[in-house]
């Protein structure tokens, strides 16, 4: 989540989507202070989980259309939110370390909105959700469901993904890199989930 990060690009793929109002094509602004980002992380012996801050981000929209997204993070501000003290504090470092996040080197992350369809709602998911999520300088393409709501000041989308760590080489006692037996009750599960909810002015 380095280099990439450095131009937010429109999107402009058209989309089926949820209509935000009016004709021209133009840029939401996601705002930090209205959204939230989590993780969860699990282990063999439990989980651990926190936020992390939105650096910047932006729908775009032509002719009433969501027609894609970007949304900037910034790794720096891991922060884990089931621990206290020297715990806490040595759980952030070494997330941001090189074993998982490389912060120094990968500051940033992004992910880029590619397609949004109407699906039927389920558990309050009206939308499918396509794009990439780039972490480490790795891209990796996803897709999963999402809420999309229009109100008359704000558009809010909110979900949650799941993604697998060792597809962007972070590897640190995971069993793609290492042998599971030997690891044994200090295996960390590959998977890890981020929840969202963007909210565009």
């Amino acid at each position: 989540m380095n280099p990439i990060f450095l131009s937010a690009a429109l999107l402009l793929t058209p989309l089926t989507t949820m209509s935000t109002g009016g004709d021209d094509a133009k840029r939401q602004v996601i705002d930090p202070a209205t959204s939230t980002i989590t993780w969860e992380g699990k282990k063999v012996t439990g989980s651990h989980n926190g936020d992390i801050q939105m650096q910047s981000g932006f729908l775009s929209t032509e002719k009433g259309l969501i027609t894609g997204a970007t949304v900037i993070i910034d790794m720096t501000s891991i922060n884990t939110t089931d621990l206290e003290g020297g715990s806490k504090e040595s759980l952030d470092g070494h997330l941001k370390s090189d074993d998982f996040f490389g912060t120094a080197q990968f500051p940033t992350a992004q992910f880029e909105l590619t397609s949004l369809n109407p699906i039927r709602a389920e558990n309050g998911m009206n939308f499918a959700a396509q794009g990439t999520v780039t972490i480490k300088g790795r891209t990796v393409e996803v897709s999963f469901p999402v809420k999309v709501e229009i109100g008359d000041a704000s558009t809010t989308i909110s979900g949650e993904m799941v993604l697998d760590r060792s597809e962007f080489d972070v590897r640190f006692r995971s069993k793609s890199f290492f042998d599971a037996s030997e690891l044994g009750d200090k295996l960390i599960y590959d998977d890890f989930t981020i929840g969202f909810s963007l909210s565009a002015s």
